[in-house]
This record gives C-alpha cells, structure tokens and sequence, in this order.
C-alpha cells in the first residue's frame, strides 16, 4: 500500500518533486520570503509574505533587497544575510510520517548558500507552509528567485517510543563506553 502524503500548494507555490526514480529527496522550490514574527492577517495559517518576486515591495526595508534585471524581481542576499523563504504548500501526513527539511548540496558547494534549519523536522498535524532560512555565507552576494529549487525533503517514520522513568541512573544498565563521549573513541 502507498504512503499518501496530502499536498495543498499555496498561490505562486510547486509541488514538491523527485528529479530522478533513485531520489530520496523531494525538491521543494521557493514561492516567496516571508516574515519569521508576524502572519498574514488574511490567512493566518501563513506567515506574513514580505517580498513575492512578483510586486515591488511596499516596505522599504525590504525593497532595499529587491533587484531587478531582464524584467524579473529577486532577492539579494549579501555576504551573511539571510532570509526566511517559504516553500509554497502545506501538508497532511498521516502520524507518525513526517518530513526532515534538507539542503541542497549544489547551493552549498557552489554557492555557499546554506539552509540554516537543515534537519528541522516538521510533524504529521503542522498545517502551515513551512519555511527555511536561507544563509549566503560565500563572499559574494546571491540572487534569489521565485520557483528556484531552494532546498528538499525527505519523508520518513518517526519511532515514538513508551519512555519510562527510572529513579537512579544505577538502575540503567552499563556500557563499555559510559560517560565518553567527544571524541572519546578516537577520531
């Protein structure tokens, strides 16, 4: 039987895609940077959209980073900046099936673009659009745009485990490692 994952794209969002049959990983694309503080009044299942790669935004503290070229609008991120992008769709999964938000390794190599939130794992009952802070930690400013592959996700179980207190860690068995750790079995 099929695992469903239930998918709503939001306006100006994608479905998330596998490239290849051997990918894990679902790419998710960027709909627009968003507020990390504030939702949308009008939906406020949403975060509040601060630039949409659409419209020049009214917020001059925004537009700051606003550029155009060739007739479309992006996003530009300098040397440490980063953002709050939303990935344009909410889902519903049934528990204990979740996602895990992943970088891109091509951003990262090539770029130095990183998602900061990597290994974020979003829960079965969350219904908002989830989001993923983007960092440029090259040297050089980076353009976002709308629709580009901006990260991915990858489903899998979660184990809940029955957790049961004991009184006193004596009454936890031992290991041969104990209490090493850090490096403690040699790099």
């Amino acid at each position: 039987m099929d695992t469903l994952v239930r998918i709503h794209t939001l306006p100006g969002g994608r479905v998330p895609t596998r490239k290849t049959d051997g990918a894990i990983g679902y790419d998710v694309s960027l709909r627009a940077i968003v507020c990390a503080k504030e939702m949308d009044v009008e939906n406020p299942r949403l975060r509040k959209t601060l630039f949409d790669f659409v419209n020049m935004p009214s917020d001059p503290e925004v537009a700051r980073y606003v550029v155009e070229k060739e007739g479309k609008l992006f996003y530009r991120m300098d040397p440490g900046e980063s953002a709050l992008g939303g990935i344009g769709f909410i889902t519903e999964m049934e528990f204990p099936l979740c996602y895990s938000v992943e970088q891109r390794s091509g951003l990262s190599s090539r770029f130095g673009i990183i998602i900061a939130n990597a290994h974020t794992f979003v829960d079965p009952d969350y219904r908002g659009e989830a989001g993923v802070v983007i960092e440029n930690r090259s040297r050089v400013p980076f353009d976002l745009w709308h629709g580009m592959r901006i990260a991915q996700i990858i489903f899998q179980n979660a184990l809940i485990p029955k957790i049961v207190r004991v009184e006193s860690v004596d009454d936890l068995t031992t290991s041969r490692r104990g209490t090493g750790g850090f490096g403690s079995t040699g790099v």
